[in-house]
């Protein structure tokens, strides 16, 4: 029975130390899945960010490319010439960007608009920004955004100083930024949730994926927090990707550079978002693995207990239920490996039980056996002490503590006496007696020297006329 309980408590063991280690396979697994997808979505949002921030450079590179064509022309023609005007009012409607066309002014209060705005008397063109901005540019450069009173849109001036006297001219065109608005709201459609065109020096948001921000300027006060770490990271001059802090989650965020126009562009990935998908699938399964672990726990401990049992029977005496001449000496030899040179074995033999068998029959001689075996069992049941049937009316008994000679035959004698009680007034005739032989461990080192002495033991019991015992 106890080994049976060490065996089981075995089994019990590797089930959890191998259901724990599915676990964390499992655990890993989903960590190098994430990581996986985490790894993908940065570069999507660096593949991404790079493709529109290349679309709204283009778009940029075409609007003055158009209007140098524009301003070349005029620079050719001259301002006398009547055909330059005629060529500004085709520039009305030539470009979704700029839909109202051209105009320009001098030093002298002159002004010509292509849309055929007046001004009015109060305007003064030399104190217009597009002109301060034009005054400084050869080539047509973009200038500070700022955001249309009328269309609550933004809108930049692209200006150039023209290459004409005596007066001091520049030339200029309003720039809506519709377009880059259509770009941000168009690269937010899938897993980037934000995105937005900003000025280098003003810090002015002049489009945003959230129309409400236009205009706005980026700052380490604002009151969003991925805003406000975005405008830090704007600050240390920190372009490409980095992991920010956001309101809801942390962010992948990419930061380039717009050329030609000073702005930047910035767009930003919820990490929470990337791996929402992930969770959808991560649970189902954790939830499978959790069913498999514990399945496996209840099949292995179902198998441990019938390897427990098989193994059990194996070593079992079938008559007796108690431990069989293999399973007796397996466990007397880790009994004295675990404490060696400490116990004594005994080995005795039931005196005079081939009269029962030749005079009373084989059933009866089967029933002294396992009475025989159910007195031993009780007599010897310390957490030490290991009894087991050798073979026909041979038994063996392992004491594995500590016990002096004096206790042994004690112990011995009283042993002899209760085997009188149970046998001698139901087979007085047959007079059943026990002779045994016991060996030390002291003074055997292995189990083999200790069988060998307890044998030799025995023997001499029986010599000297059997219901006794010898000790060696």
């Amino acid at each position: 029975m106890k080994a049976k309980h060490r065996y089981i408590w075995t089994n019990i063991k590797l089930v959890c130390t191998i259901v724990p280690i599915v676990l964390v396979m499992i655990i890993i697994y989903f960590m190098l899945v994430r990581r996986e997808i985490l790894t993908f979505s940065r570069e999507k949002l660096l593949l991404e960010s790079n493709y529109y921030a290349e679309e709204i450079s283009t778009w940029a590179k075409s609007i003055l490319g158009e209007v140098t064509i524009y301003k070349d022309m005029i620079e050719k023609l001259g301002l006398e010439n009547e055909d330059t005007y005629e060529l500004m009012y085709t520039s009305v409607d030539a470009h979704d960007a700029y839909p109202f066309g051209l105009y320009m002014g001098d030093d002298q209060g002159n002004y010509f608009d292509a849309s055929g705005w007046d001004p009015g008397e109060d305007f003064v063109v030399t104190e217009r920004d597009w002109y301060q901005e034009g005054l400084q540019h050869s080539q047509f450069a973009f200038g500070t955004p700022y955001v249309d009173a009328m269309t609550g849109g933004a809108c930049v001036s692209v200006s150039s100083r023209l290459r004409t006297g005596p007066a001091v001219t520049v030339l200029s065109a309003d720039v809506y930024l519709d377009y880059a608005s259509r770009l941000a709201e168009a690269i937010t459609s899938g897993k980037i949730e934000h995105a937005f065109f900003v000025t280098a020096d003003s810090r002015l948001i002049i489009a945003d994926s959230d129309a409400s921000m236009i205009g706005m300027t980026l700052s380490a006060e604002h009151e969003s927090m991925l805003y406000q770490n975005v405008s830090r990271l704007l600050d240390a001059e920190k372009l490409g990707q980095h992991d920010i802090l956001g309101d809801e989650s942390v962010y992948f965020v990419n930061i380039n550079t717009i050329p030609d126009t000073g702005w930047y562009f910035i767009t930003c990935m919820n990490r929470n978002e990337v791996l929402k998908d992930l969770w959808g699938i991560e649970f189902p399964m954790l939830l499978i693995a959790v069913i498999a672990s514990v399945l496996l726990f209840f099949l292995t401990s179902l198998f441990s207990k019938e390897m427990s049992s098989i193994r059990t029977k194996a070593r079992m005496d079938p008559l007796t239920r108690l431990l069989n001449r293999e399973g007796f000496e397996e466990l007397v030899r880790v009994a004295l490996k675990e404490r060696p040179g400490q116990g004594l074995l005994m080995i005795m033999d039931m005196d005079n039980f081939k009269l029962i068998n030749d005079q009373l029959g084989h059933p009866v001689g089967d029933q002294v056996l396992r009475k025989f075996s159910s007195v031993l069992e009780n007599y010897f049941n310390r957490n030490k002490d290991i009894v087991g049937r050798l073979g026909g009316d041979e038994f063996a008994v392992f004491v594995g503590r500590d016990i002096s000679t004096r206790e042994t035959e004690g112990m011995l004698k009283k042993f002899i006496s209760i085997v009188h009680q149970n046998f001698d007034s139901e087979y007085p005739d047959q007079k059943l007696s026990a002779s045994i032989g016991v060996s030390l461990a002291v003074n055997s080192g292995t189990y083999e020297l200790l069988y060998q002495n307890a044998d030799k033991a025995l023997y001499e019991a029986k010599w000297n006329g059997k219901d006794r015992f010898q000790i060696k």
